[in-house]
């Protein structure tokens, strides 16, 4: 029997530590290791759409890959019935670009169904929002909403024979009984990986209480002062946004001002909606990815193999399945040379 260790359990680490146990069925015991879990989760602060973002130097083709496979199990879980419990929602995404380079992005394929926004169409929307959009898509797709679905796939692990221990991991040499260790700490990668490529993108958000709107509407610019998004969830609406690389998790009443006017031109109603909550989440956003394996030595000398699963932008709900589908196989890898066979 392999002991595996999953650090986090956001949703990279869940559903990281869900696809090792689909693997490896009665061969492998499963522990989940983290200090936070949700509701006090970064991935709880998001609002769920299914859409990659922010994911600065990454292949497309991975993109891709990794993209279809979460918006494929999203679907299946939604034609199964399970959509409330998982905090899924079918919902149309309208995205507008004011951007000079602008190209419809590959990753639309993946959807449902998509349509390119028209010029009669753009030209219309510009004098709407006061913007000059150079292009547009909507596309048929899903929010899967972290604050609900991540207890009903903690309570599967569970089920599964999972175990979950609360305790803050500082060095990897802490865990050196387990075979495998699987890093899934997103942002906190910086210490526990001494990786200073990984960075806060600073996201400020407002929930407000709109159950009118059923639309997702993106609005991306080159200047990011007049970017915005309004995304419905299950129990409210997130105005949003910003993308700011800090580490500052205060509320900044600049951001509010400017998200109000902002979303406001989507629907004027918006900005007089009774407000829920305001706050700030940070993004783990790294250069690429980092979905490897590494091997280090502790100071008893026993080899650890490592496999690292963080850096994902504002993606990490849009890339969770696929990049846990590559973290599996990489964990295999490690014990293949730990053990020489599997």
């Amino acid at each position: 029997m392999y002991n595996i260790a999953v650090i986090g359990c956001g949703v990279i680490g869940v559903t990281t530590a869900l696809e090792i146990q689909k693997k490896y069925g009665g061969i492998a015991k499963v522990t989940i290791v983290a200090d936070k879990f949700s509701p006090k989760t970064t991935s709880d602060i998001a609002a769920g759409l299914w859409e990659p973002y922010l994911l600065a130097e990454n292949d497309e083709e991975d993109v891709i890959r990794w993209s279809k496979a979460t918006f494929d199990f999203i679907l299946k879980l939604w034609k199964e019935g399970k959509a409330k419990d998982a905090g899924i929602c079918l919902q149309p995404a309208v995205n507008l670009f004011n951007c000079k380079n602008y190209n419809t992005p590959k990753w639309v394929s993946v959807t449902l169904g998509y349509n390119e926004l028209g010029v009669r169409h753009l030209e219309s929307l510009s004098k709407q929002y006061n913007q000059s959009f150079t292009g547009g898509f909507m596309f048929m797709g899903f929010t899967w909403e972290p604050i609900l679905f991540l207890p009903h796939l903690q309570k599967q692990f569970l089920r599964n024979g999972g175990t979950i221990i609360e305790k803050h991991v500082q060095r990897f040499n802490e865990l050196e009984d387990f075979d495998v260790i699987v890093n899934c700490t997103g942002l906190e990668a910086r210490n526990l990986s001494c990786d200073r490529s990984i960075v806060p993108i600073r996201g400020q958000v407002i929930r407000v209480y709109a159950p009118w709107q059923y639309i997702t509407y993106l609005i991306q610019c080159d200047d990011d002062e007049d970017a915005c998004y309004v995304i419905p969830n299950r129990d409210s609406v997130i105005l949003g946004g910003t993308k700011q690389q800090s580490f500052d998790t205060t509320i900044n009443k600049n951001d509010t001002d400017r998200i109000l006017k902002n979303t406001s031109k989507i629907n004027y109603a918006l900005a007089k909606c009774k407000k829920i909550s305001e706050v700030v989440g940070l993004r783990p956003s790294r250069y690429r990815v980092r979905l490897e394996d590494e091997y280090i030595e502790t100071n008893s000398g026993k080899i650890l193999g490592i496999v690292h699963n963080y850096g994902h932008g504002g993606a990490g709900i849009t890339l969770a399945i696929g990049c846990a589908k590559d973290a599996s196989n990489l964990v295999e890898n490690v014990l293949k040379i730990k053990y020489s066979k599997l």
